[in-house]
């Protein structure tokens, strides 16, 4: 069954099924499918959370464990599996065998980057649309981003005229995150009510307005110094830690599957062809730095990724009480991602 990004509250208020994927490359509405499965498997009791991070190292024997073991009390248990890897042979037939008998206290929500034609035809795929929902999160056009915008901002109390709407949304140039900011902004700004292109231009012009994807592009630039300042307004303007981290994984994800690409001699086009023009030779520079990187130290950093993507959400073991030791750690992972020295990712 295949269910639209837009669909999912509908879908999710007539129950859920034992599996969900969720795929693409949209960060914002990834991120928010997969939070509106959430919130509908604790209401419907699964209030266990299991963090499965799959990468080339890993086991999927973990997978059957979790599938099999018991929760304490008898809670019933979300497994949150994020590809970050193509599940191989052994991992397709995990998923499969996972699917064919799925356990009732269960619910799996599978989270990966945009499949292509052959990924969807995939075996474990096609396994998954037999018994669960498959959510294919597609890059917005423009007149859809417009449209987007203007939703948004309704929901927000906001109401726009045609101008405003139009303005922001040539603006944020496909950026939804920027956006859902930009949105949030104006709402604090100025409350409910009316909202026209004057008051657009003075947020925007005030704004510092560094995203996600500025911090992408500074780290594939190896721009140290704006790293720094980037994260610095981040914390200062009480940013999403979550959503930085992720933009960090994908980032690690890309650049890891276009180094394995290049030293097996295959083309990376692909991947390239997904990106903003302008990003496509700094990734391109990324690659050729990331190149002696590795399999214990691409390993070494999605472990220190995911450890921090639990701590980020406040869970997982020995959390730290402290949330300037959180930044520290991302600072430190996104300036090796940069080149820079970080101790504990294996030799590179």
């Amino acid at each position: 069954m295949q269910v639209r990004a837009d669909q999912i509250d509908e879908h999710l208020a007539h129950g859920l099924k034992p599996v969900y994927l969720v795929s693409g490359d949209e960060p914002l509405q990834l991120m928010e499918v997969a939070g509106a499965i959430g919130r509908a498997a604790v209401t419907a009791g699964y209030a266990d959370r299991m963090l499965l991070q799959v990468d080339n190292a890993f086991d999927w024997s973990h997978l059957q464990l979790e599938a099999g073991a018991l929760s304490l009390f008898a809670e019933r248990k979300l497994l949150d599996l994020r590809l970050q890897a193509k599940p191989g042979m052994a991992g397709s037939k995990a998923l499969q065998q996972y699917l064919e008998n799925p356990p009732p206290d269960k619910v799996l929500l599978i989270r990966c980057g945009r499949l292509d034609r052959s990924g969807r035809n995939a075996a474990w795929v096609k396994a998954v649309l037999a018994v669960g929902v498959m959510v294919q999160v597609w890059t917005l056009s423009a007149a859809q981003t417009q449209g987007w915008v203007a939703r948004r901002m309704r929901a927000a109390g906001l109401q726009a005229d045609e101008q405003a709407v139009r303005y922001l949304s040539e603006r944020i140039e496909g950026n939804l995150l920027a956006a859902d900011q930009e949105i949030s902004k104006l709402q604090l700004l100025h409350g409910r009510g009316a909202i026209g292109l004057e008051q657009v231009l003075a947020s925007v012009a005030d704004s510092s307005r560094f995203s996600v994807f500025d911090l992408a592009e500074a780290v594939l630039g190896a721009k140290p110094a704006r790293i720094r300042h980037i994260l610095q307004v981040q914390q200062q303007e009480g940013s999403a830690m979550p959503l930085l981290v992720w933009a960090l994984a994908d980032l690690l994800r890309q650049l890891n599957t276009a180094c394995v690409n290049q030293a097996n001699g295959r083309s990376f086009q692909a991947l390239l062809q997904r990106m903003p023009k302008a990003r496509q030779a700094l990734f391109q520079q990324a690659v050729r730095r990331m190149q002696g990187v590795s399999p214990a130290g691409w390993a070494g950093f999605y472990r220190r990724l995911a450890l921090l993507d639990q701590h980020s959400k406040g869970v997982g073991r020995d959390v730290p009480h402290q949330e300037q030791r959180l930044w520290d750690e991302l600072l430190e992972l996104a300036l090796r991602l940069a080149g820079q020295p970080l101790s504990g990712a294996g030799k590179a």
